[in-house]
């Protein structure tokens, strides 16, 4: 869902492959990730006006009354920072229309998903960073959501009785990264015994065939000068 190529089209249209088309079972799970992704939204927002320490209302009102003091300030001299009025414009949108954002975000359109001019794929996490003004929340849980879980505790440290303080992220791993993290070792060592043991990779065999190719083209260039 939170790939901007994808979102909840491409959610839906599994879920009616999977199930068939209007089926009950579709619309729930239609409906469970919808929930799920609400839920989502207040939490975060929620902890966003908690950090920034006011309320809608109250940033709203706040950043009224900024502005009117320093009109005030500034019209003696008859100068006022443009920069300093858009910004505290955009704050003031940005808090009314914060219940929208969700809203908003799934009705636009979906992004192309093909390669631009240069060939560079579609990064997702640049499009967020991009986009971060425009969708400050979701930005949040994008990053969450998107992002790579990687252990940089030594398993020694992580499970040491020693007075270090370790962050619970940082100090054990969930089983499904386990498992990703166990696959991952069997498949090096499995291509290390074959490697080891003589056998053919499929890396040895494409470079294997594109050497014989650049010999044949050798080896026709040399008759053709020849002749």
């Amino acid at each position: 869902v939170f790939d901007p190529r994808n979102k909840m089209k491409f959610a839906g249209l599994c879920f009616d492959m999977l199930y068939g088309k209007d089926s009950a079972e579709s619309i729930e799970l239609n409906k469970s990730v919808s929930d799920v992704l609400g839920k989502l939204f207040e939490e975060y927002s929620s902890q966003s006006q908690s950090q920034s320490g006011a309320t809608p209302a109250q940033s709203g009102q706040e950043s009224q009354c900024d502005l009117s003091q320093k009109m005030d300030l500034d019209s003696d001299l008859e100068y006022l920072r443009m920069d300093t009025m858009y910004n505290e414009m955009v704050n003031e949108i940005g808090f009314q229309d914060a219940s929208t954002e969700l809203e908003l975000y799934l009705k636009e359109k979906v992004e192309c998903p093909k390669t631009n001019q240069l060939g560079i794929q579609f990064d997702v996490l640049g499009w967020w960073r991009i986009n971060t003004p425009k969708y400050p929340v979701l930005a949040l849980i994008a990053k969450d959501v998107l992002a790579m879980q990687v252990s940089s505790v030594a398993s020694e440290s992580a499970f040491s009785n020693s007075n270090r303080i370790l962050d619970p992220s940082r100090s054990c791993l969930t089983h499904y990264m386990l498992e990703v993290l166990m696959c991952s070792e069997q498949w090096f060592k499995g291509e290390i015994q074959l490697n080891e043991k003589g056998v053919v990779t499929t890396q040895q065999m494409l470079a294997e065939i594109e050497l014989q190719d650049n010999l044949e083209r050798g080896k026709l260039l040399t008759s053709i000068i020849c002749s």
